[in-house]
C-alpha cells in the first residue's frame, strides 16, 4: 500500500493560516517644511493653480516650486491636474 498524505491542502501547498496584514492608514498630520507651507496656504487660499502662477505668487523660482510641489505629491498632499494644475487633496 502506497503511503499517501490524506491531507489535501498540504498536497496543495495551501496556506490555510490566517496571515493579517497590518493595516496602513494614511497619516493624518503631515510634518511640511516652510517651503511647502507656504505653497500650502497658497494653494488653501486660491483653490486649483498653474505651475507658473505659484511660483510668481509664492515670490519662489520655478525649479524650487516644482520639486517642492513633487515632493507634496508624494506625501499626499497636492495632486497634480492637467494643464500643469495643481490642487489639494
Amino acid at each position: 500500500m502506497l503511503s499517501i498524505p490524506l491531507d489535501v491542502p498540504y498536497m496543495l501547498n495551501w496556506q490555510l493560516e490566517d496571515k493579517e496584514k497590518p493595516a496602513i492608514q494614511k497619516q493624518l498630520f503631515v510634518e511640511l517644511d516652510p517651503t511647502e507651507k507656504t505653497i500650502y496656504n497658497y494653494l488653501k487660499d486660491n483653490n486649483k493653480q498653474q505651475l507658473d502662477t505659484i511660483a510668481l505668487h509664492c515670490n519662489m523660482p520655478i525649479f524650487k516650486v516644482s520639486s517642492t510641489l513633487l515632493n507634496m505629491e508624494l506625501k499626499g498632499v497636492i495632486r497634480p491636474l492637467p494643464g500643469k494644475l495643481f490642487e489639494l487633496i
